[in-house]
């Protein structure tokens, strides 16, 4: 938060894995003041999410999903929660993604796979049907996700997608078995205007 604070950053999304227990109302109360979005990760409920943040959403769905423009830009915001992306979902995307603008993805499973022990064994189930529609749209589309707890970077066709570490432990990249380093805390700052969109990752050592 002090991070935050100290960058001027003025709007906050965070791709999920908020919490647990006291720990949903306590991360609402850092938020308070400050322009947040969310999207739901695996492990987070959305009924005990639901009684401290609007979440502007149909929630006869039991799903949050939605869009906003911002600049030249169209904000798609994804619910992979329950491990994939329901047929309803798959339908409202393809429709959002009719447009001209350029389109930013927050969702929290990474879309694009990664040669990586930790993409085995977490990966989105269907996110071969997701990526079939990304790379159909005209535009070029930029991915913002986490739930691999570390940072990387690729590029599948017309998809860019930026993987954040997590504010809590990182998994290390460079074995083949899950390693857990607890000492490293991070976020990305992403900075969007007319001309384009930005992003760079922020770490913190010394998290714990």
């Amino acid at each position: 938060m002090d991070s935050i604070e100290q960058e001027g950053i003025n709007h906050v999304v965070c791709t999920g894995d908020i919490g647990e227990n006291e720990g949903i109302p306590y991360f609402f109360e850092q938020f308070k003041k400050m322009n947040l979005s969310i999207v739901l990760g695996n492990h987070d409920d959305l009924k005990g999410i639901s009684k401290h943040h609007n979440l502007r959403t149909d929630y006869d769905s039991e799903k949050i999903y939605r869009s906003e423009l911002q600049h030249s830009f169209k904000l798609i915001y994804l619910d992979s929660s329950k491990g994939s992306i329901d047929i309803e979902q798959l339908e409202w995307l393809k429709r959002e993604l009719v447009s001209s603008r350029r389109n930013i993805i927050f969702i929290h499973h990474p879309i694009v796979g990664l040669d990586l022990k930790v993409d085995d064994i977490g990966k989105l189930k269907n996110r071969e049907d997701l990526l079939k529609i990304l790379v159909k749209a005209q535009n070029e589309i930029t991915i913002f996700c986490g739930h691999y707890h570390m940072a990387n970077t690729s590029v599948h066709k017309n998809v860019a997608q930026c993987i954040t570490p997590a504010v809590a432990f990182q998994i290390k990249k460079e074995t083949d078995a899950i390693e857990i380093d607890t000492a490293v805390s991070g976020y990305r700052i992403i900075q969007i205007g007319n001309n384009g969109i930005s992003s760079e990752v922020r770490f913190m050592n010394n998290a714990n």
